[in-house]
């Protein structure tokens, strides 16, 4: 019999239930989730709302953004309140990207929704979107495509938002188009956010701070109770911070990136990944196909029928090379 799949509601509560199990263990224990870190210190909400400084206990492993964990506090009569994160709970997932010498480096963990942001100014990068989406698809989590500063739209650019609907809102990923300066898109983004853990990504420029700062009106009080928490004298987005939504749900801001690539992907995952080309899997007349200029290549054939994009096929062909390396 096959095992069911739970829920993203369920593996939640699942991990609420395991977090209050650790808490009733120790009356001294408290839940509370990462909201973001500066260095070896963690910046911990408890589930009464309140910022908490934690430091991490050796021998756990990397925790992140959006982790949720068990703490203690070390000291409660003093101001700010310090504590010691003693476990973490397990995770749905956890968003990984290529860091420095190819080394795994984490983003953000317990992601229901991944926004990829692009905009027309930098110009899109049809490549790096696709990596996301196979990112996200392999997590697994919602992925959603943003373009932002609409209000840059004129007859020079008119084609690439064109394009990338053609692209990606055929094969049945919704493309939003937002605008921070003209407030376009935003409610609908909004809607899109309530009640999920949402992590905006995408490359430096693209506007992601401004639509932040349009979803949150009171951003500047909460970076500055994460900036008297952590003690510094100022936050920008270097790592990945989390908000909670007046709307519910939670958005984390991502820092912009030059470039990313998902890591240890293997040839299955990455098919995984480009959903439109799932249903020519295992159609191949060579099972070990590697899809490039194999005969009888079942995602060949359906390009030259015009069932599939060629920028796609060129993206998932790239990956798979790259992947092998």
């Amino acid at each position: 019999m096959a095992k069911r799949r739970l829920t993203q509601r369920q593996q939640r509560q699942i991990s609420t239930n395991k977090s209050q199990k650790a808490t009733q263990a120790n009356a001294d224990a408290h839940n509370g989730i990462v909201i973001t870190h500066h260095g070896k210190e963690l910046i911990v909400r408890n589930d009464d709302g309140e910022t908490i400084n934690c430091q991490l206990r050796q021998n756990l492993g990397t925790i992140v953004c959006g982790d949720r964990v068990v703490f203690e506090y070390i000291d409660s009569t003093i101001d700010p309140k310090t504590a010691v994160v003693i476990a973490c709970t397990e995770r749905e997932n956890i968003l990984l990207k290529s860091g420095f010498a190819s080394k795994a480096k984490a983003v953000a963990a317990n992601i229901d929704q991944v926004i990829v942001v692009c905009s027309l100014v930098p110009r899109p990068n049809s490549y790096l979107i696709d990596r996301y989406l196979v990112a996200a698809e392999n997590l697994p989590a919602k992925p959603i495509i943003v373009i932002n500063k609409i209000d840059l739209l004129d007859e020079e650019n008119e084609h690439v938002v064109n394009d990338i609907n053609a692209i990606y809102d055929t094969i049945g990923y919704r493309v939003l188009e937002t605008s921070a300066t003209k407030i376009t898109g935003l409610d609908e983004l909004q809607s899109m956010l309530v009640d999920s853990t949402s992590i905006l990504v995408g490359l430096s420029g693209v506007g992601k701070s401004s639509l932040v700062k349009d979803l949150l009106p009171d951003i500047d009080i909460r970076i500055g109770e994460i900036s008297e928490a952590s003690k510094e004298g100022k936050h920008t987005t270097t790592v990945s911070t989390l908000y909670s939504l007046p709307t519910g749900g939670q958005l984390i801001d991502s820092p912009g990136v030059r470039d990313f690539s998902p890591i240890s992907l293997d040839k299955e995952q990455i098919l995984n990944g480009f959903i439109e080309l799932k249903p020519y899997r295992g159609k191949c007349k060579f099972a070990n196909c590697s899809h490039t200029n194999e005969p009888g290549c079942a995602i060949t054939e359906a390009l030259e029928k015009g069932e599939v994009s060629l920028q796609r096929v060129n993206s998932f062909r790239k990956m798979l090379e790259s992947s092998e390396e």
